[in-house]
């Protein structure tokens, strides 16, 4: 087979290798977007629910559809021709590692505040011909929060790991970013304008699907700190936690990928263990061990259903308010995912590549729905706590706090509840301004990391629409929308990177280049 020709024509250099179309696009997009929230929030509020209403009822369909061909087209991936193929020459991270920082990185404070109240969520929707706050409904509910967060939500993590690790690992360009992955397709307008739109495209799509994990996480560390102290929780409470959050960052950032995040990646998962376990020990483990069979059970089977089911003869709203919500908001961040899954992959197969992702961090986001969502149903069922009923009247962090208070050692839970909360806002800031920064520099060998300064405006950056979203008190639809419609681009990225993979994979096949045919 003939090697095709390689394009590389990037931006021309300025001052510290950062590519300044990307950088000062994404950046005035951003600021854009968070301005008006600052001057005009209540307008703000208006304008997102307007955007949020459309894409949802117009556009979900092709969110639904989009999990489902992701899932085919990884299994297709780990079984198919390239599955035993390798993405570079050596293993640079243990296999704990590995899974720590990926599941660190995709879930964030997302996981925390989902796996604890996302079940109480659900109970206010009819599903499947079951009435809302039926038990059967409350079962259905434990299982759909496995569900999104279970193999669907990291087939869209991962469905550009392969294509992007193939051109950074095998074909061996030193440059990290999206627009390079569909070179098979774009040819030269690949490092041209349409490379830089995608990557601008790419990089919008990840600060608002960052926006909604922080924006989710900030009030639940907020709240414990309120919980503990009595200190009332306020916007400066929460801004003080921002701040706190970035700093934990900055230290961890500074240290860079090995001596930073991958080791606080693992002290993080230890932690979140320990509070599983805990609340398993503590908790009523009979019904956490029989809900968590029977639910997983469900969710095994009915999978299909789940993926597809769109509900058009009935009006619950909960596959356009909550599955297309988490769709949407994956799909923004499938890009990022991505390219950090790429990055932190070098040695091992496509399999794993897949794999990995697919069933480990998918079992483990259904371990906090099996524990704390699981341990949260049990008080609504026995009367201890009426959750349904709070989540309606008060903040979902706030809910959050008052389950805590209901287990032994309640003060000690909820710090280290809020500090694995912390932390990963903290993991997940620093492999997104990694993939942020990665994007805007104009070379990046597998050995190379981006200026720190770099990584550090970004992760400056990310804090400005939940702070917008915090100032203006919106309810989380506010969160939900900023991920919809920043997601609805960023599948047309997704698109082009698969297609341009599969394109030079029919003609080419796995190919390795050498390093002098890359060009800086």
């Amino acid at each position: 087979m003939t090697k095709p020709q390689t394009w590389l024509a990037p931006c021309p250099p300025d001052q510290g290798g950062v590519c300044s179309i990307c950088f000062f696009g994404a950046l005035s997009i951003v600021l854009a977007a968070c301005i008006p929230l600052f001057l005009y929030p209540e307008a703000g509020e208006r304008v997102i629910n307007t955007m949020f209403s459309f894409v949802t009822k117009e556009m979900g369909w092709l969110y639904m559809l989009a999990g489902a061909a992701t899932f085919t087209l990884l299994m297709w991936f780990a079984f198919g021709p390239f599955g035993n193929k390798r993405l570079g020459e050596k293993i640079e991270y243990s296999t704990f590692s590995w899974i720590g920082m990926l599941f660190c990185a995709g879930v964030g404070a997302g996981i925390m505040f989902g796996g604890s109240i996302d079940w109480a969520y659900y109970a206010a929707y009819p599903m499947h011909g079951e009435p809302a706050a039926s038990p059967k409904a409350y079962e259905w509910g434990t299982a759909y929060g496995m569900f999104h967060w279970g193999p669907i939500c990291w087939s869209i993590y991962a469905v550009l790991a392969v294509p992007i690790g193939y051109s950074y690992y095998v074909k061996r360009i030193p440059i990290l970013n999206i627009s390079q992955a569909c070179v098979g397709l774009l040819g030269k307008q690949a490092s041209g304008w349409m490379g830089k739109v995608i990557d601008i495209l790419f990089m919008t799509g990840l600060v608002a699907g960052s926006a909604t994990a922080l924006g989710l996480g900030i009030p639940i560390v907020a709240a414990t700190v309120a919980s503990v102290s009595g200190i009332e929780h306020s916007f400066w409470l929460e801004f003080g936690t921002l701040i706190f959050v970035t700093a934990i960052f900055c230290v961890s950032s500074s240290l860079g990928l090995k001596k930073g995040m991958s080791k606080l990646s693992d002290i993080n998962v230890y932690m979140a263990l320990g509070l599983l376990l805990f609340v398993f020990i503590v908790g009523p483990t009979l019904f956490l061990t029989d809900m968590a069979i029977s639910s997983l059970g469900l969710m095994i089977q009915e999978f299909v259903r789940m993926a597809t089911w769109t509900d058009p003869m009935g009006s619950s709203g909960f596959s356009k308010d909550w599955t297309i919500f988490y769709y949407a908001w994956f799909v923004a961040y499938a890009p990022f995912m991505s390219l950090f899954i790429a990055k932190i992959s070098r040695g091992r197969t496509v399999r794993q590549v897949v794999l990995g992702p697919i069933i480990i961090a998918s079992l483990g986001c259904g371990c906090f729905y099996l524990v704390f969502g699981n341990y949260g149903l049990h008080l609504q069922l026995t009367d201890q706590l009426d959750v349904v009923e709070l989540v309606k009247h008060v903040k979902g962090a706030t809910a959050i706090m008052m389950i805590a208070d209901t287990i032994p050692l309640s003060s000690l839970y909820k710090l280290a509840f809020g500090l694995v909360t912390a932390i990963s806002m903290a993991t997940t800031f620093d492999a997104v301004s990694f993939a942020l920064a990665a994007t805007t520099t104009l070379k990046l060998t597998p050995d190379e990391e981006p200026a720190r300064w770099n990584r550090l405006f970004w992760a400056i950056c990310l804090g400005l629409v939940p702070t917008g979203i915090m100032l203006i008190d919106g309810p989380l639809s506010i969160l939900q929308t900023a991920s919809i419609v920043a997601g609805l681009p960023v599948l047309g990225v997704i698109a082009l990177g698969v297609t341009a993979f599969l394109r030079e994979y029919r003609h080419t096949g796995w190919v390795e280049y050498d390093t002098a045919a890359c060009v800086s």
